[in-house]
Order: structure tokens, then C-alpha cells, then sequence
């Protein structure tokens, strides 16, 4: 039986690994999140869980990474074990990044020239994922070559850019954080190919909580991953279809259980009670109070940007059924469907949430 070879991946210079990246020979085995996260230049990503499908030419000798040789080593027995030629890279991503530390971390680009003629935004008091969802939009509004110069107040913002530029292969042309909040010059790039395998882009959320707190949480996390460029459908089930109603009462003439559900159930979203210090609604009034007072977006505001990103609103037509909902109560833009609606989104989904 073939066997890998062993190394370690600080005896090889960054540029040493960038070339082999550029060959073709370098394979990160790591999911494909890490891999968005940050990787070396070049770098093949194919999953160590997919590594059946490996399928490249034997004549060539390979180099395999993870994060820190645990997976890389797998990879490397089963590669091995079909005649490739297999150097295990010990140490993996995390000691490459150590070494490297210096110039890994993502920060401006200074070796691209601040244009004069910038639209100039101003976000503060905005918060997470206000700014980004925002920074979405008016890149999608500007040329490629144009540059914007955002103020954000939310501390969150100074990583949240880093990674959403990382992600969607724009520059950061200047970064600057002072008393007065966060200052950020992009400009806008082409779309940049990668070199991934499995390039399955959409991020899939089941919302089965009923709970105001939770669903404002969903609804974060939804309309920061759409503006991250990930195709989003969030399934609202069971008590997360009270999240969909409209923000008007409804009067619909119910009977039997179906009556009962709707007299335990909030009439609209707001009303929904806290999963913590509910305190007989108290609760839910205090959060909406500091909500609005740190200008965090309200749950039907939210659920307004979803609708606008074109974010899928999946409607569980059986819970509808067991809880007495129906379709005059809930938004107008509410897809229906069952799980298996679901499940064909999250083919394509390499995130799949359950909150």
C-alpha cells in the first residue's frame, strides 16, 4: 500500500506555497467556510468530507493542508491509497498564519490611489447588519473602479468590512478607526473566480422559535449573509410563523382548536414575549424600547430588507394547518411550501441554521 509523505508546512516560504497553489498542487482540505475565511493564495479547496471525488492527474505530486494536519492526514491515507502521490503539510493553516502573521491579517490596500470623486455615507448610529446591508446595496450602484467612503458608529464594523470585502473580492482601500467611529474607503471589483470545488453559495435558516428575540436574531443573520452575496431562505415553521404576520390585524373567523391557537397566539409580530424576562410582556416593551433607542432595526423592519434583498420567506403549509394560520394572515411576499422545499435549498446551502 502507497504511503503519504509527512512535512511540515513552515519549511516552506509563503511564496513556496502561493507557487504551488498557482500549479495546482496545493489542496486545502478544510470546509469551505475556513477556506472564505482565509486561505493561501492559490490554494485548491476540496473538502476533506468530499475527498472521494478528488480526481486529478497522478502524474503530479500533491501538497495537503487542514487547519492543523488532523484532517490533512486523513485526506492524505485515502489519496495515497489511490496512487496519488500525497505530501501531508503538518502544522496546516493555523501555523502557516502564525508565521505569517504580519501580512496575513486583511487591512487597506495603500497601493490603490484614493480617488477625489467618492460618494460619501454616513451610517452612524446604524447597527449590525444595517451598515453592510447598506454598503450591499450601493456597490451594486456604482461602477467597478468607484469607490465609497462609509462612517460607521458600531464597533462591529471595523471586522464585519474585513470579511464582507474578503468575500465578495472588492478592495479596502482605506481603514480608519478614531473617536468619531469607524471610516472606510472601498472601491468596487470584477467578481473574482476561486478555485472551490463545491461552490454552493446559499445560507439556509429554520426559524421554529416563536420568541421576538430569536427571530430579530434570524433576521440579523439572514440579511447579513444576503449581503455577503450568499443566496438566503429562511423556513418559518410552527410559532416562527407568527414572525410573518402582517404588522395590521387580520380578522379571520376561526373555530374549534383552530380558535383556540388564535387566542394564545400574538396577533402580530411585535407582540411576540421574549424567550428570557418576559415578565407578562414587560419584557417585550423594554426590548422594544432599547431596540429603538440603539437604533436597531424592529423585527417587521427587518423582515422589510429581507423582502427587498429578495431573501425566499418559506411558509410551513402543515404548521399553518395544525395551528390555524392562514395565508390572509401572513405577508403577501410569503412563498408556501413544505420540507421538502426546504431541502431542495439546502443543496445548495453550505449553512444551514436552526434557531
Amino acid at each position: 500500500m502507497k504511503q503519504y509523505n509527512e512535512n511540515h508546512i513552515n519549511n516552506f516560504s509563503k511564496q513556496e506555497l502561493e507557487k504551488l497553489g498557482a500549479q495546482g498542487q496545493l489542496i486545502d482540505v478544510r470546509t469551505q467556510e475556513e477556506y472564505e475565511l482565509a486561505h493561501i493564495n492559490g490554494a485548491t479547496l476540496h473538502p476533506v468530507d468530499k475527498i472521494e471525488s478528488f480526481n486529478k492527474d497522478k502524474n503530479t505530486t500533491y501538497f495537503v493542508h487542514c487547519k492543523s494536519g488532523t484532517r490533512s492526514a486523513k485526506a492524505s491515507e485515502y489519496l495515497a491509497e489511490q496512487g496519488y502521490d500525497i505530501v501531508n503539510l503538518d502544522g496546516g493553516y493555523k501555523a502557516y498564519e502564525e508565521k505569517n502573521e504580519d501580512n496575513n491579517t486583511l487591512e487597506e490596500n495603500t497601493n490603490v490611489e484614493i480617488k477625489a470623486e467618492r460618494k460619501q455615507l454616513n451610517y452612524s448610529g446604524l447597527q449590525c447588519p444595517g451598515p453592510i446591508v447598506n454598503i450591499s446595496k450601493e456597490m451594486k450602484n456604482i461602477e467597478v473602479g468607484e469607490q465609497i467612503e462609509v462612517t460607521v458608529t458600531d464597533p462591529g464594523f471595523l471586522s464585519d468590512i474585513k470579511s464582507w470585502v474578503k468575500q465578495t473580492g472588492h478592495t479596502l482601500v482605506e481603514l480608519d478607526e478614531s473617536n468619531n467611529g469607524i471610516n472606510a474607503i472601498i472601491q468596487k471589483e470584477k467578481p473574482k473566480d476561486l478555485q472551490v470545488n463545491h461552490t454552493a453559495k446559499g445560507t439556509t435558516i429554520v426559524l421554529f422559535s416563536g420568541e421576538l428575540d430569536k427571530a430579530v436574531a434570524a433576521m440579523i443573520i439572514a440579511n447579513g449573509a444576503r449581503a455577503a452575496g450568499r443566496d438566503v431562505t429562511i423556513f418559518f415553521t410552527f410559532w416562527g410563523l407568527n414572525a410573518l404576520k402582517k404588522a395590521q390585524t387580520v380578522n379571520v373567523k376561526k373555530k374549534g382548536i383552530a380558535k383556540m391557537f388564535d387566542l394564545m397566539l400574538p396577533k402580530t409580530p411585535v407582540r411576540m414575549p421574549l424567550s428570557k424576562m418576559n415578565m407578562f410582556g414587560l419584557g417585550n416593551i423594554m426590548m422594544r424600547y432599547v431596540m429603538k433607542k440603539k437604533n436597531v432595526d424592529s423585527l417587521p423592519s427587518l423582515i422589510n430588507q429581507a423582502i427587498a434583498q429578495d431573501i425566499k420567506l418559506i411558509a410551513c403549509t402543515m404548521s399553518m394547518d395544525v395551528m390555524g394560520i392562514t395565508k390572509e394572515e401572513l405577508r403577501d411576499e410569503v412563498e408556501y411550501g413544505g420540507v421538502g422545499t426546504y431541502i431542495g435549498d439546502t443543496e445548495n446551502a453550505s449553512h444551514n441554521l436552526f434557531i
